[in-house]
């Protein structure tokens, strides 16, 4: 029992701010206010990941899907992606969801989601999300 919670207690410190490594190593914007600034200015809307410390499927997606060369270029090509940490509640209330990972899709203009995927995607499976959202 000893075991297990120093196994716990380990994983709690390696992979607290694993969303911030992969936010700085994929230049993904970790603050909504700073993300829509950029999407506005560059005539972009924002993909914005909503992600918790301890969730297997995030870090999965992050590694598995978004950190494809193709992916990350048919993200970038038309929005300002962002990362947020649910468990640190700084994000509008209307990007609050039970279950994560959730991706968003928001019109910069007007804050407004226009499309919201829940859960794990395959790379095949968001990139075809990413191209039917054209």
């Amino acid at each position: 029992m000893k075991n297990i919670i120093l196994i716990l207690l380990f994983s709690v410190f390696v992979f607290a701010d694993g969303y911030r490594d992969f936010a700085e190593s994929m230049s993904y914007e970790t603050s909504y206010e700073v993300a829509l600034k950029r999407a506005k200015e560059q005539k972009k809307n924002l993909m914005v990941l909503m992600v918790t410390n301890y969730c297997p499927w995030c870090s999965k997606f992050e590694k598995k899907t978004l950190m494809d060369a193709d992916i990350d270029r048919a993200i970038k090509a038309k929005y300002i992606p962002l990362i947020i940490n649910k468990e640190e509640k700084e994000f509008p209330s209307f990007l609050n969801v039970p279950v994560v990972p959730t991706t968003f899709f928001i019109e910069a203009s007007t804050e407004k989601p226009f499309h919201q995927s829940v859960g794990f995607s395959n790379k095949i499976d968001f990139k075809n999300l990413l191209d039917a959202l054209k």
